[in-house]
């Protein structure tokens, strides 16, 4: 924690400038807006100062002067009791206030810079000014009293840390001396007493043992040649001896002497007798000068013999009394340890609180009043013109999302082109939506309606699918119920058995069997009984359609045991005997997606109608129930587009499905 992080403050962000927004407009300051501007005071802000109107004076009191006798003690019999009104404090007061001045404040960013813009209502351009200059001023001297708050509180804590770091600062190094005190852990130059007498003891113990290591060699080597009986005239302190070097000298004179005494007087000459016991007399003084020396070497052998086993002596020692200083010098500099860090503390949170004190003269808000507000000069709302502007282009906007979702959230077929384009099978006919219970009657009763036209293609559709063999079953199916294939069915029965043919149709849909419904065939045994029983007549299982000479054979009596019959041998060899029987066999199935009683029958048809309802069957279901129909390989001869609904497919198609015959002109 610093003194920067206080007065300096942070980049502005998006998120910041939001919360400086929402604090502009918090209770606080709008309070203080209000005792500034004394709006208590304004009928504009309080509404027991306003003038009374119309509807003020029109009030519960007058009401109920104008109300009846009786009417008002019916009221009072029957209305509960209400409590007694309380007059409003002056704090309540006072926050109505201010809740109705934050209705009229706004505050936002200006684009995407991080400039706020106050914006004040009131009826008064100069009131509204003052307001808005007034949210500005209080809304900075909020941030500089918040970060004077702040000070005040940086400044109390850094402070109470102060007194606690001195004393632990105390307690440290007191904890530190009377642990050194207690153990005799003195220091001197940076290190304890003990460590310096090893090192200097350690120092004094390599000279001793050196001085030591030299005496014994000399001594050696001076023993070595008195037992070799060499001379110790050439042992190296008898060479550097001053005396025996001036003896040698007086010898060499005394010999030199003798022998020039030998030389002139002869051997027996009392001059050369004089000179050579002079001579040896001094060669006994070097002998006697020499024997001194090598006992000095012995004597200084002993002394730095004996002084190196003092030392090693007083090291041993002070290397056990160094075990133990080690050993409660790790708790020693422990303690010292937590005193530096303490020390350290206390000079950091002494420099933040210097700086502290020194910057809280010089505290500002984060933000600036860049521009004040003036009183406008013109009325900011309602703008008419804009208003009229937007209502219009809105509505025209409105009209045309709404056309634009209706046409492309249907995924629906409306068009034959995309349903060829969709599916890749090509589609037979448009057959138009005829709202009557009688729909199957109209081919028979309108042979020349829209209706019967669409289905005459349908089956031409059927059988240029395949010119080659003329189809006779024809299997009708779609992918889900209710897409109209089994009135598409019954009627293209009917249209051609009364155009000649000789027609059969067969009810396999027994889940949902609707073609005796709709062809009005009395009750009997149908397609059920003839698969499952043997013993039934063929015959007895046929009916006549009075109306097309169109025969039935009804679904009847079915089990779930026996819904495999629908696809098997017994039924294709029924199918190959009718076939020998009449033109066309209509085949009504159940839908694809619902079971798979089509797929199994279109083995043995020799077409496959596959019927899509207009506007209603989904495109991705459509293709679902007609991919399964090309995977097991059935002869689709195309798709039949049911209950086209002729007024609104006129704005999909390019022509209509009616077709009106032109009067023919009589002469007389």
């Amino acid at each position: 924690m610093n003194a920067e992080s206080v007065i300096t403050d942070v980049s502005p962000d998006a998120e910041r400038v939001q919360n400086e927004s929402i604090i502009l407009q918090s209770r606080t300051i709008a309070k203080q807006v209000v005792e500034e501007l004394h709006l208590a005071g304004n009928p504009a802000f309080n509404p027991e100062l306003a003038k009374p109107t119309f509807w003020s004076n029109f009030s519960l009191q007058r009401l109920d002067e104008l109300m009846p006798t009786w009417l008002r003690e019916m009221i009072l019999a029957y209305a509960p009791t209400s409590p007694a009104v309380v007059p409003p404090t002056e704090a309540q007061r006072t926050q109505a206030l201010v809740d109705l001045l934050l209705t009229k404040i706004d505050v936002a960013a200006l684009g995407r810079s991080h400039v706020l813009s106050i914006k004040a209502e009131a009826r008064d351009p100069a009131l509204a000014a003052a307001i808005a200059n007034s949210f500005a001023e209080k809304y900075l001297e909020f941030q500089r009293q918040e970060k004077l708050r702040t000070m005040d509180r940086v400044d109390g804590f850094l402070m109470k840390r102060v007194r606690d770091l001195r004393e632990q600062v105390r307690r440290s190094d007191q904890a530190v001396e009377d642990y050194r005190r207690a153990n005799g852990l003195y220091k001197s130059g940076g290190n304890s007493v003990t460590t310096q007498q090893l090192s200097e003891l350690n120092t004094q113990l390599m000279v001793a043992q050196t001085a030591k290591a030299e005496a014994d060699a000399r001594l050696a080597e001076a023993q070595s040649l008195r037992q070799g009986h060499q001379s110790a005239e050439t042992v190296p302190e008898v060479l550097r001896s001053p005396l025996v070097a001036a003896l040698k000298q007086q010898q060499a004179d005394a010999e030199r002497r003798a022998a020039m005494a030998s030389a002139l007087h002869g051997a027996q000459h009392p001059e050369y007798r004089r000179v050579q016991a002079e001579a040896g007399a001094i060669g006994a003084m070097v002998t006697a000068e020499v024997a001194k020396v090598v006992d000095g070497l012995a004597r200084d052998a002993r002394t730095a013999d004996a002084r190196y086993n003092s030392l090693l002596q007083q090291f041993d020692q002070l290397k056990a009394k160094m075990g133990s200083v080690n050993s409660a010098s790790i708790q020693l500099e422990a303690l010292e340890r937590d005193a530096a860090v303490n020390r350290n503390l206390l000079e950091a949170v002494l420099s933040r609180a210097k700086q502290t004190t020194a910057s809280a003269d010089i505290l500002e808000a984060n933000a600036k009043l860049i521009s004040a507000a003036v009183p406008a000069t013109a009325p900011s709302f309602p703008p008419k013109a804009l208003f009229v502007a937007l209502g219009s282009l809105a509505s025209l906007l409105s009209g045309a999302a709404a056309a634009l979702m209706l046409e492309t959230g249907n995924r629906t077929f409306r068009r034959p082109e995309e349903v060829e384009a969709t599916t890749g099978v090509p589609v037979l006919s448009m057959v138009p939506e005829v709202r009557r219970r009688t729909v199957t009657q109209k081919v028979v009763h309108e042979p020349t309606s829209p209706y019967s036209e669409a289905l005459r293609r349908l089956f031409i559709g059927i059988e240029l699918a395949d010119p080659a063999i003329a189809p006779k079953r024809i299997l009708f199916s779609s992918a889900v119920p209710a897409e109209g294939k089994s009135v598409m069915a019954t009627s293209l029965a009917r249209l051609l058995a009364t155009s000649g043919k000789k027609v059969l149709i067969i009810d396999c849909d027994w889940r949902s069997a609707r073609i005796q419904t709709l062809m009005r065939c009395a009750n009997g045994p149908g397609l059920g009984e003839l698969l499952s029983n043997e013993e039934v007549v063929l015959n007895d299982c046929i009916h006549r359609d009075s109306l097309s000479q169109c025969d039935i054979i009804t679904a009847g009596s079915w089990s779930l045991d026996n819904s495999h019959l629908l696809h098997s041998d017994r039924m294709a060899q029924l199918l190959d005997l009718l076939s020998a029987s009449y033109d066309a066999i209509v085949l009504d199935c159940p839908p694809v997606l619902v079971t798979a009683d089509a797929l199994a029958l279109s083995r043995i048809a020799d077409k496959v109608v596959y019927v899509v309802r207009w506007g209603h069957t989904r495109t991705e279901t459509a293709t679902e129930g007609l991919k399964q129909f090309i995977d097991a390989q059935a002869p689709v001869a195309g798709i039949a587009v049911s209950r086209v609904v002729v007024k609104e497919y006129r704005r999909y198609g390019h022509h209509d499905l009616s077709y009106t015959r032109a009067p023919v002109a009589t002469f007389g």
